[in-house]
């Protein structure tokens, strides 16, 4: 509740906010994308602290750009190795690269950047997205033993598996299928990070770790690799 809590007080005004509980990461954020209207959806993880001041206007700022479909407050400049399908699938070659933030640790995680420029990829912490990208997200589900199909409703995928370790990647690669581009905007922060309760047994989620990265490597080849241009 403190980390929810500074969203509100360091924001220049008041919104809706809708809090998902007891559900698994993209459950959770599918629900929220149907039970709210606003054009522009706000996906913060519980273990986000804002520190800076007024941190909401330079996100909307960016969606002034009609070109922009996705603000964090982090990005890569680079995702996946340049030659990633012409050498044998090796999941390491599906990492970002040249990660930036202006979180309080940021050199841990790669280098430091407060101002505002086009990304690859971000981090899930934070994801602000157009509800038309949701809207329009078209995804073969591809759960184990079944052929690929599009799902009914519109939004997160529901019969493939993209969730807690890939959900963000799958976006922002829907986001550049679409036509978009992805801003990072280097706004204070702290990322607690490590602290989710894990529900499945550890070699359950290392299963799950490496279903989400195949079906990504398999669904995402016209859209990767990809590295913003200089």
């Amino acid at each position: 509740m403190d980390c929810i809590r500074s969203w509100r007080e360091t924001a220049s005004t008041e919104y809706s906010i809708h809090i998902a509980m007891g559900l698994d990461v993209v459950p959770a954020m599918q629900q929220c994308y149907e039970d709210t209207k606003e054009p522009i959806l706000a996906y913060l993880h519980d273990d986000v602290i804002i520190h800076e001041q007024g941190w909401d206007l330079r996100v909307l700022k960016e969606f002034e750009d009609a070109a922009v479909g996705l603000v964090s407050f982090t990005g890569a400049l680079g995702h996946g190795r340049p030659d990633l399908y012409r050498v044998p699938y090796h999941l390491p070659d599906l990492a970002r690269q040249h990660f930036i933030s202006n979180m309080r640790d940021a050199e841990t995680h790669g280098a430091r950047f407060t101002g505002a420029r086009d990304v690859a990829i971000a981090d899930g912490s934070s994801c602000f997205v157009r509800r038309s990208i949701l809207d329009n997200w078209k995804h073969p589900g591809c759960a184990p033993g079944m052929v690929d199909q599009f799902p009914k409703h519109r939004g997160f995928p529901d019969h493939a598996p993209v969730g807690y370790f890939m959900w963000m990647e799958n976006l922002c690669c829907e986001v550049r299928r679409q036509g978009f581009r992805i801003r990072m905007v280097g706004v204070d922060f702290t990322h607690l990070g490590g602290r989710t309760s894990a529900q499945h047994t550890t070699e359950d989620r290392q299963r799950q770790y490496e279903q989400e990265h195949e079906y990504f490597y398999r669904h995402n080849r016209d859209v990767m690799p990809y590295r913003v241009p200089e």
